[in-house]
């Protein structure tokens, strides 16, 4: 009985909740706009803690991450999903607010 009363108790409480939400959105913006800057195009991804973005000049995925990685900055290629994310990598928000910046000032300065 103490665990369903002390899960209700935790249940109630949706400020966390919140606070995340608007972490994540924060995050999302600022790489969105880095994105776009260079003209990469975000797929889906919308209600995720993750972007999908399509790798630019048809290249494989695992060569524009690598690519990405040797500038700094860290994301999955969509190939390790399986044969549907060819073409495509995974920036995860987990990253603080912070290191989001920094990608997104990485990332307006390299040639894709």
């Amino acid at each position: 009985e103490f665990i369903q009363k002390a899960a209700v108790w935790a249940w109630q409480d949706e400020d966390h909740v919140a606070d995340m939400r608007r972490s994540y959105a924060a995050k999302r913006e600022v790489l969105l706009a880095a994105l776009r800057g260079q003209g990469l195009r975000v797929a889906g991804s919308e209600a995720t803690f993750y972007l999908w973005v399509e790798v630019p000049h048809e290249q494989p995925a695992e060569d524009f991450a690598v690519r990405l990685l040797d500038s700094g900055i860290v994301v999955a290629p969509g190939s390790y999903f399986g044969p549907a994310g060819e073409g495509y990598v995974r920036f995860a928000l987990v990253p603080t607010l912070a290191e989001c910046r920094r990608a997104a000032e990485i990332l307006g300065k390299i040639e894709l």
